[in-house]
């Protein structure tokens, strides 16, 4: 049976994403990092079993095409025109700073000038994939650093575009070297935009024919037709699987169909995702790394350090907090899916060699197993320390609404979904209360509503004396930040010790971190979730509403 070690490889990627995912969740780490150590411990480069990695990479690529298809869908170019400015001048700013620095170290490495070129652009891409898994994992997509993160991050896609044409093109130029470059840069353009607008016209139209026939067997074939079939007709004109799967998922944003679209698409996204991760840990040669120890720590000190540094300075001249700045450069301190991509083209027209390829291979998991454990626990430090110099907004900046001597009232740390919802609900009923934003693009629109708002970070001394705190009936943290609701608990409390307080924990261990600060209640929205579909469930069953409250208090 020809076809049985296809199967086999198969079989064993799913196990290891399985068992490695289980094994970090319960360690409290993201399901990626196991996916990628599974993928080494069943690679050709350990006694692994899997022996011919192509297998496995097949359905990679597959992944590749629809997370990058999702990222199209649910953050086109029109969701970073709220921070347009430090996404396109600052993510131009951190590729080509970033770029140019670790040119500088590869030569001092002696490193070939290809080669060199080469490192600079691979190192200064980021893996919009765990920014994002980064980001929904910590409920943090609508902050300051969650929106600036991923408008430099899709800045930094984008510009993949113009490095698989221009460098290639520099590599084999021989003479007029400008003028090669002016022509690769055109081509690229003009196929970027004919793609976009042809794509445009086709994709709604066969979304709305098939949608007309209400058969959800056949919208699912439009769509992975869609997909599959633009992504292979724009890496046939000269765009990277992964840049057509983003174009295609941008098309199909302006389409009403387009919340449907992902919804079919969704369950094979996370089947797909984890076997990429999965490929990516199997292409992995530990033995390499341990022959090139000063070089390998090279690569990963310029991912996980300089490109961390240079990114967080950016941000910070363009005006945000340090906080903000900071986040936004751990957050971007990994390499990833296109990275690879550009990595594999180099090595393809030989322009970088194998070893090279897989130190920097070595460098990408390095960075994507230590970047959560650095976003952790750096933004725990940052909460203890930064906000108690971060500068508080101008009396000026400050709504006379929350300059009022309330007493009594309700103080709201963050206005997302729940922040926003504990509004309405307390405007509705007559309460009086104020809120504390860090966003602030939030803030204007909460302003723009009439509601008392203060701009700054919650554990901040003057900020919550403007919100009135010692006057204050309860405090309520709406956020999912641990760290930093522990210290907005503690210096809240040493101002008024009385104060009721409840927060929001999204992590079962953090409840009792948050009850030892003082908080007076925390709850965990998904346990509450699973209380509720549980007293629904027992009392549709012909359960009394006394045996119901026995079963939870069990619980």
């Amino acid at each position: 049976m020809p076809e049985f070690p296809f199967f086999r490889d198969l079989v064993l990627a799913v196990g290891a994403a399985l068992v490695g995912g289980v094994i970090a969740q319960r360690l409290g780490q993201p399901p990626l990092l196991g996916y990628l150590l599974g993928g080494i411990l069943i690679g050709p480069y350990t006694p692994g079993p899997v022996s011919d990695i192509r297998h496995v990479s097949t359905l990679a690529d597959i992944g590749i095409v629809l997370l990058m298809f999702e990222l199209g869908v649910e953050f086109p170019v029109a969701r970073i025109r709220r921070v347009r400015s430090v996404a396109l001048g600052g993510g131009s700013a951190q590729v080509i700073l970033t770029g140019v620095l670790a040119i500088g170290i590869s030569r001092l490495l002696g490193l070939p000038l290809v080669q060199q070129v080469f490192f600079g652009a691979i190192v200064s891409l980021s893996s919009t994939v765990v920014i994002l898994k980064l980001l929904l994992d910590r409920g943090e997509m609508d902050t300051p650093h969650g929106e600036i993160s991923v408008g430099i991050a899709l800045v930094q896609d984008l510009s993949l575009v113009a490095m698989m044409v221009l460098l290639p093109a520099w590599a084999t130029a021989e003479e007029d070297v400008g003028w090669t470059l002016l022509l690769a840069l055109g081509k690229t353009i003009g196929l970027f935009l004919g793609a976009y607008f042809v794509a445009g016209l086709l994709l709604p139209a066969l979304f709305a024919a098939v949608a007309r026939l209400r058969s959800r067997e056949l919208f699912l074939l439009a769509v992975v037709l869609a997909v599959i079939g633009t992504t292979v007709a724009l890496s046939a004109l000269g765009l990277s699987t992964a840049l057509g799967a983003y174009l295609a998922g941008v098309v199909v944003s302006r389409s009403h169909y387009s919340r449907q679209v992902l919804a079919e698409l969704l369950p094979s996204r996370d089947l797909f995702a984890s076997l990429f991760f999965v490929s990516v840990g199997m292409l992995v040669d530990p033995l390499l790394l341990w022959r090139h120890p000063g070089t390998f720590f090279a690569v990963v000190a310029v991912i996980v350090l300089l490109k961390p540094a240079v990114s967080a300075l950016i941000v910070r001249a363009f005006g945000h907090s340090a906080s903000t700045a900071l986040l936004t450069g751990l957050l971007l301190g990994q390499v990833g899916e296109l990275s690879f991509v550009l990595a594999r083209v180099g090595v393809d027209r030989r322009f970088i060699g194998e070893e090279l390829y897989g130190l920097v291979l070595g460098g990408a998991l390095v960075s994507i197993l230590v970047n959560p454990v650095l976003l952790r626990y750096g933004g725990a430090l940052l909460a203890r320390g930064l906000p108690r110099v971060a500068p508080s907004p101008a009396p000026s900046d400050v709504p006379e609404a929350g300059r009022l001597h309330l007493a009594g009232h309700v103080i709201i740390c963050g206005c997302g979904r729940v922040g926003s919802e504990l509004v309405a609900q307390l405007r509705a009923a007559g309460f009086t209360y104020v809120v504390i934003e860090l966003n602030p693009i939030r803030v204007e629109e909460l302003r723009r509503d009439g509601e008392p708002c203060l701009f700054g970070y919650a554990n901040n001394l003057r900020i919550l004396k403007d919100a009135g705190v010692e006057r204050a009936k309860l405090l309520a943290i709406t956020h999912y930040n641990a760290a930093a609701s522990e210290l907005t608990i503690r210096t809240v409390l040493e101002i008024h010790p009385a104060l009721e307080v409840i927060a929001r924990a999204h992590y079962a261990g953090d409840v009792q971190r948050l009850r030892s600060a003082g908080a007076s209640e925390v709850v965990v929205p998904e346990f509450e979730a699973g209380m509720e579909f549980l007293r629904w469930t027992l009392g549709h069953l012909g359960l009394s509403a006394e045996e119901v409250d026995t079963v939870g208090r069990r619980r």
